[in-house]
C-alpha cells in the first residue's frame, strides 16, 4: 500500500481493492475460477473493479 500512498502524494487518482479470504489479487487461475465459487466471485469483482476505474477515467 505504500505505493498507493506515492501515488496519491504525487497527486494520481488511486484506488484499493482488497480481496477477502483470497490470498493473492492476481490469482487468476483459469481452473480455480472455474471450479471455485469464491475465487470466481472474487476475480468477478476484480474485473468489474477494474472496467468501472477504467470507465470513469
Amino acid at each position: 500500500l505504500e505505493y498507493c500512498d506515492a501515488l496519491r502524494a504525487a497527486g494520481k487518482d488511486v484506488e484499493v481493492l482488497v480481496n477477502r479470504g483470497m490470498s493473492h489479487s492476481f490469482y487468476l487461475n483459469k481452473y480455480a475460477v472455474d471450479m471455485d465459487p469464491a475465487t470466481g466471485e472474487r476475480t468477478r469483482e476484480l474485473v468489474d473493479a477494474i472496467k468501472s476505474f477504467v470507465d470513469r477515467h
